[in-house]
């Protein structure tokens, strides 16, 4: 559906992440303004392309899973596991 200019490839996730961290690196004195720029750039796309409702119901949805922990920056503990004894 979506194809780069250049090479004529599929968009990837890591794409874009690339691309982002590159305009973040342009700006390092003020990363918190560029952050928060692209965050209202695309906040606005979402409302052009899905409209408010849908776009409303995102970000409810983004608050549930920051809420859940899905995003947090602190170091997730390992699961304990127990030897099994051998047979």
């Amino acid at each position: 559906m979506y194809n780069t200019c250049m090479n004529n490839k599929r968009i990837s996730k890591k794409d874009i992440e690339n691309d982002l961290i590159r305009i973040f690196e342009k700006y390092p004195k003020s990363l918190e303004k560029a952050i928060s720029i692209c965050f209202n750039l695309v906040l606005d796309c979402f409302v052009v392309i899905y409209g408010e409702k849908k776009t409303i119901k995102l970000l409810d949805d983004a608050k549930k899973s920051i809420n859940d922990g899905n995003h947090t920056q602190k170091q997730k503990k390992p699961r304990k596991t127990t030897k099994r004894s051998q047979k």
